[in-house]
């Protein structure tokens, strides 16, 4: 009988125990996914993320059942829903494995009655280093997707995805908050302590739904009431830039019936 070494050895889950599965023992648990009508899809994470630990995770307390802690890797493209032949889920594997040597790369199944993953196991473990975005297809005009790449790599919000947006962007932003009676708001910090951690964020434990952890930066001035013209909130953001081209600085729009933030993106990055 062999005894499994902890040391320096982490596992995952049954099949990381064993020897890498090969693209044949992939492709048989692939089968058996499909058979079980199972939707198979792809994720990856950096070695020093993929694991549960205090140093990489975010933790709420007094969470309601089904909380997962840290437990969610980066996304490979889309689920691949209809997949009828393992091929289609070996090419991807292929792909994000060219893409991201240094990552883990787990196969997931989801159940579309019960809403939930049935099955996750390790098909890559990390290799050599690779950088900046992960393209997908095999011919540069082919490209159908880009794939966030999560090393070194934070976001905020889905804007914060593209290149920064120019002042004509911003402004026509701007409109929309205008014409949907919305107040718009300058806010900024520190690299630092941009991001929610551990190590920068005040925790509060039970709390209720709703509850932000460490969300709130600071505000340049007052939120701009009765703002009628994107140029108003351009020159705001020039200011702030000026004052702190070390901080972040995001605009937001507040809802003064509903009394919440609705809209928030990154105008300006350090």
């Amino acid at each position: 009988m062999k005894v499994w070494n902890p040391i320096d050895n982490k596992k995952f889950e049954t099949f990381s125990y064993l020897p890498p599965l090969s693209d044949g023992d992939i492709a048989k648990q692939v089968d058996m996914i499909i058979s079980k009508g199972l939707s198979p899809c792809l994720e990856f994470a950096p070695e020093e993320s993929s694991f549960v630990s205090s140093e990489n995770t975010v933790r709420f307390c007094g969470s309601a059942a089904g909380y997962y802690d840290n437990r969610y890797w980066t996304m490979w493209k889309l689920p691949m829903f209809g997949c009828t032949d393992p091929s289609q889920v070996l090419r991807e594997i292929s792909e994000c494995r060219s893409s991201y040597p240094q990552c883990y790369i787990r196969l997931a199944a989801f159940d579309s009655i019960k809403q939930v993953q049935v099955i996750s196991f390790i098909v890559q473990k990390p290799g050599r280093s690779r950088s900046v975005w992960a393209l997908s297809g095999e011919k540069i005009e082919e490209r159908e997707m880009k794939v966030w790449n999560p090393v070194n790599n934070k976001k905020f919000e889905t804007f914060s995805y593209l290149p920064l947006m120019s002042d004509m962007q911003i402004a026509k932003q701007v409109d929309m908050i205008i014409a949907k009676g919305l107040s718009p708001c300058l806010e900024f910090a520190p690299e630092e302590s941009s991001f929610v951690s551990n190590d920068n964020t005040v925790r509060f434990c039970g709390s209720a739904a709703g509850y932000y952890d460490n969300r709130y930066w600071t505000m340049w001035k007052l939120p701009m009431f009765g703002c009628t013209d994107p140029s108003q909130v351009l020159r705001e953001i020039s200011e702030c830039r000026s004052s702190y081209p070390q901080c972040y600085i995001r605009l937001a729009a507040f809802d003064s019936i509903k009394q919440v933030q609705v809209i928030s993106f990154i105008v300006h990055k350090p």
